[in-house]
């Protein structure tokens, strides 16, 4: 897990410290800069998520490159003060399907982006977010919200909200056909959750 810090150690004989510039998990980008009173050689590894795909480094500004093990990209160079890489972890917003032996789940999807999974809550949505369905075209979009919980990225685009009317009160009734409506809907960390207004929550939305 990256996170904005520093941390000071023993290498080589002799201090190091790395200090790491990052908005992780919001942003994909983070920069470790080395403070060193003399070259030391070491191995920096970097954690290279299994949700990422696609990532890209750089030292001192020129592109790199490292063979990533395990999950970790690792960087055997002789380092000296000031020496900066800058790791960059691609973060496209992703629906994630499940296992099809989890029949709650057939034909549902879930919205994630990075490490983050997103959910719809009902304070954020006037239509039941039970019965908001996700078309595979919809086009998603992240934006950063200061406001949210001290400031976190959402997710948003156009979803379909089924009709709840004409039902009187029965269970079922004869299918009439799908009958819905276009929605804009605002998706949320789950980890956030929770921590506004009473109200429903979903993460598995239907596909349309």
């Amino acid at each position: 897990l990256y996170a904005a810090g520093q941390a000071t150690a023993g290498i080589a004989g002799r201090d190091v410290t790395i200090v790491q510039q990052t908005d992780y998990p919001w942003d994909g980008r983070v920069t470790i800069t080395v403070k060193t009173a003399g070259a030391a050689r070491f191995d920096l590894m970097l954690r290279i998520p299994g949700w990422c795909r696609r990532h890209a480094l750089k030292v001192n500004g020129r592109r790199a490159a490292a063979k990533v093990t395990r999950g970790y990209a690792r960087m055997r160079r002789q380092w000296r003060n000031g020496d900066q890489v800058e790791l960059s972890l691609a973060m496209p917003i992703e629906r994630v399907e499940a296992n099809p032996k989890v029949p709650q789940d057939v034909a549902r999807v879930a919205i994630q982006r990075g490490p983050v999974v997103y959910c719809l809550e009902q304070v954020d949505h006037a239509a039941d977010v039970h019965g908001i369905l996700l078309p595979d075209s919809a086009k998603l979009t992240a934006r950063l919200k200061p406001g949210l919980l001290g400031g976190a990225v959402v997710v948003t685009g156009r979803g379909l909200a089924t009709d709840g009317r004409g039902w009187a009160g029965r269970l079922y009734r004869p299918s009439r056909g799908p009958a819905t409506r276009a929605v804009r809907i605002t998706a949320v960390p789950y980890c956030l959750w929770d921590n506004r207004a009473k109200g429903a929550m979903a993460v598995w939305l239907p596909r349309r």
